[in-house]
């Protein structure tokens, strides 16, 4: 009788645990989308996490292009939001810096 019990417990907690992991969808890592970029300062709670680059390295490339890959790397930085310092002749390339903030 107390095997049949464990069996039903575990059968139940294995359901259980399937039906969170279907549930928790949203990814790891922020979307390109989550970072915001701007000339403007950060704000004074906001930590420095260096400096980030992104560019295209097509001859047909646009400055949406460049501003995509600015934010993958500040992804990869953890970066939530990144000051724009320079942009490069017809903005395919784009240097800024990456910061946190709560």
């Amino acid at each position: 009788m107390r095997t049949i019990k464990l069996f039903f417990v575990g059968c139940f907690l294995f359901i259980l645990s399937l039906s969170l992991i279907q549930c928790s969808n949203h990814p790891v890592l922020p979307e390109t989308k989550d970072i915001k970029v701007s000339r403007d300062a950060a704000d004074k709670d906001c930590k420095s996490l260096g400096t980030v680059q992104g560019k295209t390295m097509s001859t047909k490339g646009t400055p949406e292009e460049a501003l995509e890959d600015l934010k993958k790397d500040a992804i990869r930085k953890g970066a939530n939001y990144v000051q724009i310092q320079t942009m490069g002749a017809m903005a395919t390339s784009i240097q800024g810096e990456a910061y946190f903030c709560d």
